[in-house]
């Protein structure tokens, strides 16, 4: 396209490019898989793609960047390039694992110069099967950002189904844009840091799913060394929580006016805590950035990583342990706009610790955004492995299909985690919740004992 109408980025991408410096670009990739158990007519979900990416604006950004090495973005409004049919049906279910694998750890065209910023492919596999992989870039989505995208697509191949009448059109980031410029700088910004400074008056100490005897434990002076090449390489181990026991904590979190999230965080940073010998523990999590609900309407959403220290006494009840995790995640939310680089500089200087040292050894994200009960098609969905990981440990819960089931998808560096040792935490999230629970009176270290 000659002369395209550019304007500036968004302030989170700015802050997005800025952070990944150096890094693999695969690691901005957000790949889905999502098995079809509907029968299907092939050429109407290839148009079911097209005018889902060309309906929302913020799909059809194109980012481009300039020699004097600034970002620019313009609406491209061509048709989308690489929708297709892909027939795999003679070929085994490991070559089609290892062609969605490539596409999942394959950066965008043009090192993301002027590139299309999604990727949408329909697979045809042996016995009628079909596969949609759909990948996005975290320049212009986080995870919500993703599902958007889906239950769009959802609702626009069954109205070509039905004869009926298209989803409405999506709208325009530009407000979003905006406002994102307009907090930072702002006196609601710096607000925002000196409160984030307050949580770091002291060093965090540094805990893993290692134990901390073992040799793969990372340690520097509280704070974790950066991984290297050989530890980014990233393995997928999705992890069932039953759907029994989903329900169970869904209910007991309505009666207690709590997120059903924090029941499995609790035993996250109280198995962290058994690990390192120390009651206060540091995760990185996510917040929406501004996630208005114009903005989640846009659909260009994307998530602050930010770290979550908590400090929890092992004589705390179970149920006030939750309450007082309750209290920590809301103060997180009302300051979570932050860029955390800009707090970690200054706390890097104090504490004498390098400057790009992370305090934390995993992420921990809850997302049950997505329902298949809400959609036409019936598929199982499923965040595909990049290959790469900037994070230790990536711990994802989400549902991937109808069956009540949460997944802990937990991608990790080959080169830095033992398997067993995330398979021995998962069984024991499973122990300690079911019987915090079960006795909610309990002290969480009892409960942690128990559950070892």
């Amino acid at each position: 396209m000659n002369n395209p109408d550019y304007f500036r980025i968004d302030a989170d991408q700015a802050g997005l490019i800025e952070h990944v410096v150096g890094a693999p670009r695969a690691v901005l990739n957000l790949p889905c898989r999502i098995d079809l158990e509907s029968e299907i007519d092939e050429e109407k979900v290839l148009e079911a793609m097209r005018l889902t990416v060309t309906r929302l604006p913020f799909c059809t950004l194109r980012l481009s960047e300039f020699k004097d090495g600034s970002f620019k973005q313009y609406y491209y409004n061509g048709e989308p390039e690489g929708i297709e049919l892909v027939d795999m049906s003679k070929k085994s279910e490991s070559k089609v694992d290892d062609y969605i694998l490539k596409l999942a750890g394959t950066a965008f065209d043009n090192n993301c110069n002027d590139s299309q910023l999604w990727q949408f492919k329909l697979i045809r596999r042996a016995g009628g099967k079909h596969t949609i992989f759909f990948k996005g870039y975290h320049l212009i989505m986080d995870t919500y950002g993703l599902m958007y995208v889906i239950t769009y697509f959802d609702k626009v191949y069954a109205a070509l189904i039905n004869g009926t009448e298209l989803p409405e059109r999506g709208v325009g980031p530009e407000k979003q844009i905006e406002k994102s410029w307009e907090y930072r700088g702002s006196e609601k910004e710096q607000r925002d840091i000196e409160w984030w400074k307050a949580q770091l008056e002291t060093e965090p100490h540094f805990a893993d799913m290692n134990p901390g005897t073992s040799k793969e434990y990372v340690k520097g002076k509280n704070y974790g060394k950066p991984l290297t090449l050989l530890q980014m390489r990233a393995v997928s181990m999705p992890m069932r929580i039953p759907s029994e026991l989903v329900h169970r904590v869904n209910d007991a979190a309505l009666n207690a006016n709590l997120s059903p999230q924090l029941y499995y965080f609790l035993a996250v940073r109280t198995f962290l805590a058994h690990n390192s010998g120390s009651s206060d523990v540091t995760v990185g999590t996510t917040g929406a950035r501004r996630a208005t609900l114009w903005a989640k309407h846009c659909g260009m959403t994307m998530a602050h990583m930010v770290m979550w220290r908590t400090e929890i006494d092992g004589s705390l009840s179970f149920s006030d342990a939750l309450k007082q995790l309750d209290f920590s995640q809301k103060n997180i939310y009302k300051h979570v706009s932050v860029y955390m680089d800009d707090v970690l500089r200054d706390a890097n200087v104090r504490f004498g610790a390098p400057e790009n040292a992370l305090y934390w050894s995993m992420v921990y994200t809850y997302q049950p955004y997505f329902s298949v009960e809400n959609v036409n098609l019936k598929f199982s969905a499923e965040h595909v492995n990049v290959g790469v990981t900037p994070y230790p440990l990536y711990m994802n819960v989400m549902p991937r299909d109808g069956s009540g089931d949460l997944w802990a998808d937990y991608i990790y560096g080959n080169g830095y985690l033992k398997p067993e040792n995330i398979q021995k935490f998962h069984a024991f999230m499973l122990r300690f919740v079911e019987a915090g629970l079960t006795s909610p009176e309990k002290s969480v270290k009892e409960l942690s004992e128990a559950s070892l």
